[in-house]
């Protein structure tokens, strides 16, 4: 029995022993048929496979571990990855018992380093001045070229003119469009280089019918004129792409037989004949930005979720903007990638490799901005993580890919953006805030402050009310309600009651397209109290001002007398809350802006079919304060306090017009020409004129250059 277990036992031992040289030979023949895949057939990627099995199956081999990681890093090296780095950094930490393969591992993690050192060049920016400044615009496609659209026609300029390569050429007028427009380079080239397409014809802020497409010969010749269906709102909306040849036109538009739940958002991709003949839906989801790819094969587009597929809150406000393609013979579209924001673009590369697009800007606001650049699968199936890059100021729009690999860019002017007190008879002004997102300037009764609508774009809510001194200096956070008050732009007013205890704003705790409230009009206590709510109800209420007794707020709202119908009328609430009264009717026609107490509180001043008028406070019949006023959403109205003069903004400035018959005269500031004023006050006293500017910010043209991975 003992003799049989000592047998036994020996057994045992000498199958171990066996085994563990299988063992031994089996991680070495695998490395050896690594070898050969690596060396003789070069099917590196399989050869990569064979070695991994080596270091999980085989873990205990150091020895053939160590050889394994290392040809690892040699196969990655050569396909051109970074993996190659991990690799050998794996090899002389894991293994520094291999002194063969460290020494090899670190004299090509050196190399490698230097080598991708100098293929990690930062992007080369390069402006363009052209002479007329265009703010939209599209690349030729062989890039020598830009097409802009500017005083109802086609431009062209050649982007390097006789001067400097930096300095463009003299442009040519090509075609005049009626109603012509570009709002973040919509327009378009045939890769032919033979047409160009344009918006024109119709107001693009029409929703009822759509716009025209003007397809212009660059030779000249007659325009070929596309009435194409309703394309919903915003600009976005608007964006064109020809064919190669120029006989096919891309565009988004709503459904060409609109269902009953269709609304003006509900876009997507067309194509129409440019020679006559009927549109035709390509996809069955949502989507606008087409691009027609270099061989016309592909287009690519911004693809939003489904209606189904949305958050109920979202279902009119699209959170996503992902990037697809589908075949311009139509079929079923592909997502190339996904993101978290709305793309903007996209352009393709002239060889179709890649495509370029504008980083997501919301839901993240920046004063920077990204351009990404996808690579694509040879299918053009999927594609890759973006390579991003780094603009210095904010992009409004991509002009196209040149043969040179140069993206074409309109990118910000560097901008200042603050408040500015000067006196009210004009001259120098003076900054009171630093730069950053400030609105509503409005001061203090005692004169002493200026109270503010403060952004803060990294906190929760990024919407403050602060005050700075009325002479300048630091920002100081007042106190704000916990629930996320987000104020009405333009139109949430922000009033200080004349005790200087409490604002007026219209306000509300989400925007309503994403389903949160309408806005309405609320006062809130400057030291931290509750808010108090003064309307309730689903229309928008705005541009609120106090009584100068401080006992009734007046604002501006929409009257609807029956569904889909209305004007815009002036209302006044108790300012501690109770009933709404209407003072105007439809024949006063009251329009988009602020509308102002008169010092007395006997009248209101509101803007009307191109005047500023005023009416009672009882109601009754307006009269003309100023004719020849232009006005919108963005005009303000401001007495001054003894109610001899009354200013308002136009055209980027302020003006100001005494009430004993004299004519409007500019404000001067001693700012820059270009210097956008918008938002303004009074201050108590008479003496200063408080306001928000908004300086530089001009698209420019640029062409960056050394962004494509290597």
């Amino acid at each position: 029995m003992k003799a049989h277990r000592i047998a036994l036992g020996l057994f045992v031992v000498v199958l171990a022993t066996v085994a563990a040289a299988y063992a031994q030979e089996t991680a070495e023949e695998i490395y050896q048929a690594a070898l050969y895949q690596e060396d003789v057939q070069g099917n590196l990627e399989s050869a990569i496979d064979s070695y991994r099995q080596i270091l999980e199956d085989h873990s205990d081999k150091r020895v053939v571990g160590a050889k394994a990681l290392l040809h690892i890093g040699l196969c990655y090296e050569k396909l051109g990855l970074r993996e190659a780095q991990q690799a050998y950094e794996g090899v002389i930490n894991n293994y520094p018992e291999a002194a063969q393969e460290v020494a090899v591992a670190r004299q090509r993690l050196a190399s490698l380093t230097q080598a991708l050192a100098e293929l990690e060049k930062e992007p080369r920016f390069r402006k363009i001045r052209i002479a007329s400044n265009p703010d939209n615009g599209a690349l030729s496609p062989d890039g020598t070229k830009l097409a802009f659209v500017s005083e109802g026609g086609v431009w062209v300029v050649p982007l390097h003119g006789n001067v400097d390569p930096g300095i463009a050429g003299e442009p040519a007028r090509i075609a005049d469009v009626p109603g012509v427009w570009d709002l973040g380079s919509m327009l378009t080239w045939s890769a032919d280089g033979e047409w160009i397409a344009v918006n024109g014809g119709t107001d693009a802020y029409d929703r009822d019918v759509g716009t025209d497409a003007y397809v212009i010969p660059v030779g000249g010749g007659g325009a070929r004129v596309i009435r194409l269906p309703d394309r919903g709102g915003g600009a976005h909306s608007y964006r064109l792409s020809l064919s190669p040849d120029g006989r096919t036109l891309a565009f988004s538009a709503l459904e060409l037989e609109p269902s009953e739940e269709q609304s003006w958002s509900s876009r997507y991709i067309h194509v129409a004949p440019t020679g006559g003949g009927e549109p035709q839906q390509l996809v069955s989801s949502w989507g606008s930005n087409p691009a027609f790819s270099p061989e016309g094969e592909l287009i690519a587009y911004v693809g939003y979720p489904e209606r189904d597929d949305l958050p109920e809150k979202t279902k009119q406000f699209r959170p996503t903007g992902d990037l697809w393609v589908v075949s311009s013979a139509g079929g079923a579209p592909v997502k190339l990638a996904s993101v978290d924001g709305l793309l903007g673009g996209p352009v393709w590369s002239p060889d179709g490799r890649f495509i370029a697009a504008q980083g997501p800007r919301w839901p993240r606001a920046r004063d920077d901005d990204e351009i990404w650049v996808y690579t694509l699968s040879p299918d053009a199936s999927s594609a890759g993580e973006p390579t991003r890059i780094v603009l210095p100021r904010r992009s409004t729009a991509l002009a196209g890919w040149t043969p040179q690999d140069e993206l074409g860019v309109f990118i910000e002017s560097e901008r200042l953006f603050a408040i500015f007190t000067v006196p009210a008879s004009g001259g120098k002004a003076v900054q009171v805030t630093p730069d950053g997102i400030p609105y509503y300037p409005r001061w203090s009764p005692d004169g002493e402050r200026v109270l503010l609508r403060w952004v803060r774009l990294d906190e929760d809510p990024p919407v403050r009310m602060a005050y700075v001194p009325a002479e300048g200096g630091d920002v100081v956070e007042i106190p704000w309600p916990g629930r996320p008050f987000m104020s009405r732009v333009p139109g949430g007013g922000h009033n200080v009651s004349p005790d200087g205890k409490s604002i007026v704003v219209s306000a509300s705790r989400e925007p309503y397209r994403t389903g949160g409230e309408w806005p309405d009009v609320w006062t809130i206590p400057l030291d931290g109290g509750p808010p108090t709510r003064l309307t309730n109800d689903e229309s928008q209420e705005g541009y609120p001002c106090w009584s100068p007794d401080g006992k009734w707020v007046a604002f501006a709202g929409w009257h609807e007398e029956s569904e889909g119908d209305g004007f815009g009328a002036i209302y006044m609430v108790p300012a501690e809350g109770g009933e709404t009264r209407r003072i105007s009717s439809e024949s006063d026609g009251v329009g988009a802006g602020a509308i102002a107490f008169s010092p007395d509180g006997e009248r209101i001043a509101f803007f009307s079919n191109g005047a500023i008028a005023t009416i009672s406070v009882e109601g009754g019949d307006p009269e003309v304060l100023v004719a020849d006023v232009s006005s919108g959403r963005h005009s303000q109205l401001a007495w001054s306090p003894d109610g001899s003069r009354i200013a308002h903004n136009a055209g980027g400035k302020i003006w100001i017009t005494p009430l004993d018959g004299g004519a409007p005269e500019e404000l001067r500031t001693g700012l820059p020409e270009g210097a956008n004023l918008s938002e303004f006050g009074w201050s108590p006293n008479g003496a200063k004129i408080v306001f928000m500017a908004l300086i530089g910010g001009d698209a420019e043209f640029w062409l960056i250059s050394d962004f494509l991975p290597e």
